[in-house]
């Protein structure tokens, strides 16, 4: 057999060449995608004008940009193959402006051979926008006023005729009102507001209410009582609610005597407890008791102990967490007085069945208190006293008072979000303004912040009970729909 080299040579050059083309068409297989780019805005509002495109790789590396979405081409954007993010962006990223919100959006993409991959950016808005206010008696008394607003890009002075919106990218903020008041004197009123604070996170609207301090307008609060502000009524009542319960520390049962030697001495030099039931204002009391040597045992007479009565009864929350240990309604007292007030309710004694030492009573109610329970009755000196601890106990335990038993069924009524019956918040009103606010629970008030982390606000704010229970002439802001409020109080 004769074998044609020639012709072998010539089919394994064309094998040979057939291959390397085909290693070369693998090489040049098409290796490039694209992306369609659609952007969808807020529920309000159109596509902003203000947005650039920026695609990137995985890294981080900028691939391709554009300076406005007018510019994205309609038929896709080439890339190749690989991970993308995508990113709408404002071009105007912190400067505040006015009338200006900025939004932003980012989708992640995978781009394939030879495809098209729908991408949908969703934007949000990332700056926060504040408007200024003024009182109706600000604006008549004052001229010359405008307040300025810096973030840490720059600034905003709103002018007295000014109603539109400012928009910042970030605080911490620093808000001053500059004004002439009434008598020529030129004044500057300022608050700051931190980077961190909730009220200027990215899509928030907030309103500067300023006004003078004279004026009667419920919310004029900072610091510990700040999210009070604005608020009357039930709204008020929940609110404090909040604030005294948040961040509250148990405390153990023994650890109150403790707190006793800070917070219930008598200030008169003798280091003696500070006892309601054996107190007798203006002179000296018949005997003292020391908060180390003086503690119950058992007692026989008055002025043999103290303890620690618990102004609303234990028996009837059952002894519960946290109430049986919250130093704000247990008092140092004396232990017999203590005994014979058993666990009756507060109210004023019509016929006295025993009478302690320093004039406190018990006996059944008088006829038009509006109960017919028995009732022990402190002395004037001590009502208001006893009446805003009574308001503080139905605010920092308004959700637990539908499980009280027993005589405390006389007092609390969980039906109602006022959380007393009626003729209780008579009383209680009566006696809070009978008896203001004392030293004495100004410096209980400064213990229990130490001792268990809260405070009592009708301690610190006594018209916050009118403003719940009573009928008050409180003025209420008008509000705009949507923003939070923020009050700042002229000089």
């Amino acid at each position: 057999m004769r074998i044609n080299f020639r012709l072998l040579g010539i089919l394994s050059l064309a094998f040979f060449i057939g291959g390397c083309n085909l290693d070369k068409n693998d090489d040049n297989a098409p290796q490039n995608g694209a992306i369609s780019v659609s952007i969808t805005p807020e529920a309000t509002g159109n596509i902003p004008d203000s947005l650039s495109l920026e695609i990137r790789k995985a890294s981080g590396d900028v691939v391709t940009s554009y300076s406005e979405t007018a510019k994205i081409p309609s038929s896709g954007i080439t890339l190749p193959i690989g991970e993308y993010e995508v990113s709408a962006v404002p071009t105007n990223k912190k400067k505040p402006l006015f009338d200006r919100p900025l939004y932003a959006g980012t989708s992640t993409t995978t781009v394939s051979s030879s495809s098209t991959s729908k991408v949908n950016i969703n934007l949000k808005q990332t700056n926060f926008s504040i408007g200024v206010s003024y009182s109706d008696k600000f604006k008549a008394e004052a001229t010359n006023y405008s307040t300025t607003i810096t973030d840490p890009q720059g600034s905003l002075t709103f002018l007295s005729n000014e109603s539109r919106l400012g928009y910042f990218a970030a605080g911490p903020l620093t808000i001053i009102t500059n004004y002439t008041d009434s008598k020529g004197v030129k004044k500057t009123v300022d608050r700051t507001i931190a980077a961190a604070d909730a009220s200027i996170a990215p899509a928030s609207k907030l309103m500067v209410y300023v006004n003078l301090p004279e004026e009667n307008t419920a919310g004029n609060y900072t610091g510990y009582y700040q999210n009070a502000s604005g608020k009357t009524g039930i709204e008020l009542k929940e609110a404090l609610t909040t604030i005294i319960s948040t961040g509250y520390k148990t405390q153990t049962y023994g650890a109150l005597y403790t707190a006793y030697k800070v917070g219930d001495i008598r200030p008169d030099g003798t280091g003696a407890i500070w006892d309601v039931y054996s107190d007798t204002p203006g002179t000296t009391p018949p005997y003292y008791f020391q908060p180390d040597q003086d503690r119950c045992g058992n007692y026989q007479k008055e002025g043999d102990c103290f303890n620690r009565e618990h102004c609303i009864p234990q028996s009837w929350f059952k002894e519960a967490s946290p109430m049986v240990s919250d130093y704000l309604h247990i008092l140092p007292t004396d232990g017999k007085v203590n005994g014979m007030r058993n666990n009756w309710p507060f109210g004023e004694v019509g016929s006295a069945s025993w009478t302690s030492k320093n004039g406190s009573k018990l006996g059944k109610a008088k006829s038009d208190l509006g109960t017919s329970s028995t009732v022990f009755e402190p002395i004037d000196a001590y009502k208001g006293d006893i009446a805003r601890i009574y308001l503080y106990f139905v605010t920092r335990y308004a959700k637990e008072l539908s499980k009280f038993e027993g005589n405390g069924e006389e007092i609390f009524d969980s039906k109602t979000s006022l959380g007393l019956d009626k003729w209780a918040i008579n009383m209680f009103l009566r006696w809070s303004k009978n008896d203001p606010v004392s030293q004495k629970e100004i410096d209980r008030n400064k213990e229990a912040e130490a001792f268990q982390n809260n405070r009592n606000p009708y301690v610190d704010h006594p018209e916050f009970i009118d403003m719940i229970w009573g009928n008050s002439t409180i003025k209420v802001v008008s509000k705009a729909k949507g923003f939070k409020y923020i009050y700042m109080t002229a000089k």
